[in-house]
């Protein structure tokens, strides 16, 4: 990763252990760390990344989904053996 370089402190057992880590990856720790936690590295098929576009573009356009305090009251119920409709889509 290429860019203005800064110092931060850690302990000397968790600076070896990323070391360690980095070299078994031949990368830098800053590449390292860059990929865990700036671009962290999800496989996700094509078709699946296709469907999750379109279920965005299809939120954008309707904005429906369920109030998460609803479907948790519901699991509630569900989880004690109670009836409880399930949740009512909601426009947001």
């Amino acid at each position: 990763m290429e860019g203005r370089r800064r110092t931060i402190e850690v302990d000397e057992d968790v600076a070896v252990a990323l070391e360690k880590r980095a070299a078994e990856g031949a990368m830098s720790v800053s590449d390292m760390l860059a990929a865990d936690y700036l671009a962290p590295d999800i496989d996700v098929s094509p078709e699946d990344l296709a469907e999750l576009e379109e279920r965005a573009r299809e939120w954008e356009r309707d904005r429906l989904g369920y109030d998460a305090d609803d479907v948790a009251d519901w699991l509630r119920a569900s989880v004690a053996g109670r009836d409880a409709p399930f949740p009512k889509l909601r426009k947001y």
